[in-house]
């Protein structure tokens, strides 16, 4: 990716989500969402860092389930599904 790449919409409940993937890898997410513990987003974040492209949606969804699982993270307002759907919108910019 040469440049950075944001994908948005609202989610269910009528709050906005937004996902930014770099042009460096890293990779922000931002809203009108809680996450409990606030480290959560990080955590998140960091799960989808550097991630290859040829890594498939499940896959993705898989490994953010197993990081908020591991690390009692709560979401409220954005649930794992729309970020993925987001994630996967950035990817498709890059392209």
């Amino acid at each position: 990716m040469t440049s950075d790449a944001y994908a948005e919409e609202k989610v269910p409940g009528g709050k906005l989500a937004r996902v930014t993937v770099r042009a460096d890898g890293g990779v922000e997410i931002t809203g009108d969402f809680f996450a409990y513990p606030e480290e959560g987003i990080a955590l998140i974040e960091n799960a989808l860092a550097g991630l290859e492209q040829t890594v498939p949606a499940a896959e993705i969804e898989r490994r953010l389930n197993r990081t908020i699982d591991e690390a009692g993270v709560e979401l409220i307002g954005l649930d794992v599904p729309a970020i993925v759907r987001l994630y996967m919108g950035c990817r498709s910019c890059g392209e």
